[in-house]
């Protein structure tokens, strides 16, 4: 029994010191101010609390500047709330991980293994310290959706998909496997009516301040959001990097709307044409697959917009260890991206050629979708657990 208590006091002073560490990596960037750390301050100070969450500011969705407008409240400079605010949604990242990962592998040792790795990724430190972007609430937001679909809380795990959808729209990339559990029967479809029902909720402390509907409800729009407009890719490692531009941008990007739709449908109608079983390891590889698949073919595509490719790479390599390169390729493409945003000023030197990277993220494209369609068939798709609403 002694024994066993002091293996648990090492393992607890250990485990608390990576935590502090987690922190302290997070501190490094806590100055360091890019262009999108000065559009969020400056929405931060166009809001002044919560009144101003009347006014047309920024063009991101108003549950993201309810956030802004919160932090007015509270002491200290802006950059500093708004970058430990997007460190909260990195342990809530951390935790969706240790949990999703638990229900593979019980007992404590694996789950915690997997929540460390979470939390040192080197792109989850970027984005919300140096880099200063909040990909992390959608991100954990996504994966919490994931962790009760897993558990067959059906409600629970669209009605976090919403939220995360109402954050940012990168989070649309992980709805196509909402579409498939619908269509294989493992998920009742009156579930997605929470999706235009959650998002109208979120958008109405914003709409009962004076926010103009038609305007906050079109913020996604694509004349609304410039990235949708002006290029096939802002230095994503995707197809687009391959192909050169010329004056057809708006025939490619037709070309690639419809090339995207085209094989995220054309693999679902495979999955359940086949008869494939859906069971806990297959749903986190298709999962995966759509976090990999629609941005590296969508035009318009930033770095980070991998960021749930990234994580969820990380969780599907603890569902399936064969597969423990495959986080290794999305995160060194991941990474590698990132560096002419980072290092602006050094945008005309020696960076990785963007073709490379593109050839990792298609090669852990291929490889996890052979995992996908490849592994054990059922006579038919094994359900969710039905939970009574």
């Amino acid at each position: 029994m002694e024994e066993f208590l002091r293996r648990n006091q090492a393992e607890l002073v250990l485990l608390s010191g990576l935590a502090v560490l987690a922190l302290l990596v997070r501190w490094v960037g806590h100055d360091e101010i890019t262009p999108d750390m000065r559009t969020f301050v400056a929405w931060y100070t166009a809001l002044d609390g919560f009144p101003g969450l009347g006014k047309e500011v920024g063009n991101y969705n108003a549950p993201f500047l309810y956030l802004l407008a919160a932090l007015h409240y509270l002491p200290g400079p802006a950059i500093i709330k708004i970058k430990l605010l997007w460190v909260l949604f990195d342990a809530l990242l951390v935790y969706f991980t240790y949990r999703i990962v638990a229900l593979r592998w019980p007992g404590r040792r694996i789950p915690t293994l997997a929540a460390l790795v979470m939390a040192f990724l080197p792109t989850v430190v970027i984005n919300s310290s140096v880099y200063g972007q909040c990909d992390a609430i959608w991100g954990s937001l996504s994966l919490g959706g994931l962790y009760f679909l897993l558990r067959g809380k059906q409600w629970w795990g669209v009605a976090l998909c919403t939220v995360a959808l109402a954050f940012k729209p990168q989070a649309i990339f992980l709805f196509p496997l909402l579409g498939l559990l619908v269509l294989a029967g493992s998920l009742r479809w009156r579930t997605l009516l929470v999706v235009p029902l959650g998002y109208l909720v979120l958008d109405l402390p914003a709409l009962l301040l004076g926010r103009d509907p038609g305007e906050l409800l079109t913020v996604y729009a694509p004349d609304r959001q410039a990235q949708w407009s002006s290029a096939l890719s802002y230095n994503a490692a995707n197809l687009w990097a391959f192909l050169p531009v010329g004056d057809r941008l708006g025939t490619l990007k037709s070309l690639g709307y419809l090339f995207t739709a085209i094989l995220v449908l054309g693999l679902i109608y495979t999955l359940i044409a086949g008869r494939y079983e859906l069971d806990g390891p297959r749903i986190v590889t298709a999962a995966a697959v759509f976090a990999i698949l629609v941005p590296f073919v969508l035009p318009g595509m930033h770095e980070r917009y991998f960021y749930l490719a990234d994580v969820l790479t990380v969780v599907l390599a603890c569902y399936r260890p064969r597969l423990w390169f495959v986080p290794l390729l999305v995160q060194a493409a991941s990474l590698l991206s990132y560096l002419p945003f980072l290092f602006w000023e050094l945008r005309h030197g020696p960076f990785v050629d963007l073709r490379i990277l593109t050839t990792l993220m298609l090669a852990a494209l291929l490889v996890t979708g052979y995992a996908l369609l490849t592994s054990r068939r059922a006579e038919s798709p094994a359900p969710l657990p039905i939970r009574p609403a």
